[in-house]
């Protein structure tokens, strides 16, 4: 049956990467995925490799888009869901020099990883929305180790992993706990765009990425650690930010 058999989760950001790695590993282990993603097509992609594929429901919904967010949860109620568990993989990483950067480029990163974030885990924490269960922010390396031009990225990030900190002392009277899993160089899409495998092959301050002893991570090795904490196998942990990076030493 799988330990997550008769759950469901919430998963953002599942149209590709470490997002659609998760879905395909719950969905593995029995459970039930709400995807959400901006790219319907992409989604349906994620859908059509997980176990179970008309079992999840697809949502494809602009997360920066913030006066809507109580049409999601409509939605999962309507097919008569209760979330056992919410991840936020969604984001975007963008190399911003302080002389080009200005406000607006940040916001967009603090709507993403930040806000998003906060938006959804005010709804999950809702009467009747979730059965307490579990909640988990993605961070980066980049929010403690420095990488030249990635200021506000680095910033948003850690946001995430202050607000899991000081989240947990009010979700955990609703029984929920939240975490979040701070990554090193992943091998997505996202990662590539911006130079991949050759990146994490330069040995410079500006790009700490080839410090990571155990080389390039996967998705699905940080899909892995999010399902722990996701599980009843991490009951005891909540408001702590657990490394998934790879060795970054």
């Amino acid at each position: 049956m799988g330990k997550f058999a008769g759950k469901t989760f919430l998963v953002t950001g599942a149209s590709s990467g470490i997002g659609r790695a998760l879905s395909q590993n719950i969905a593995a282990q029995g459970g039930r995925v709400v995807m959400i993603a901006r790219d319907r097509e992409k989604l349906e992609e994620t859908a059509s490799c997980m176990e179970n594929t008309q079992n999840h429901i697809i949502v494809d919904y602009d997360l920066t888009d913030f006066d809507h967010y109580k049409e999601i949860f409509a939605l999962v109620k309507k097919e008569g869901l209760c979330l056992d568990g919410l991840v936020h993989c969604a984001g975007i990483a963008e190399v911003l020099p302080l002389r080009v950067m200005n406000r607006s480029d940040a916001m967009k990163l603090f709507d993403i990883h930040y806000f998003a974030f906060i938006e959804l885990v005010k709804y999950y924490a809702r009467k009747g929305v979730s059965n307490g269960g579990s909640i988990v922010g993605v961070s980066a390396m980049n929010a403690h180790t420095p990488q030249k031009c990635m200021t506000a990225y680095a910033a948003a990030k850690s946001a995430v992993e202050s607000a899991c900190r000081t989240l947990a002392l009010e979700l955990t009277e609703k029984g929920i706990r939240i975490n979040s899993v701070i990554v090193g160089g992943v091998s997505t899409e996202i990662a590539n765009k911006m130079g991949g495998s050759a990146i994490a092959a330069e040995s410079t301050y500006e790009n700490p990425v080839h410090r990571q002893v155990l080389g390039m991570e996967r998705p699905e090795q940080i899909a892995d650690v999010i399902s722990f904490l996701l599980s009843e196998e991490s009951s005891c942990i909540t408001g702590r930010a657990m490394y998934a990076d790879a060795g970054q030493l």
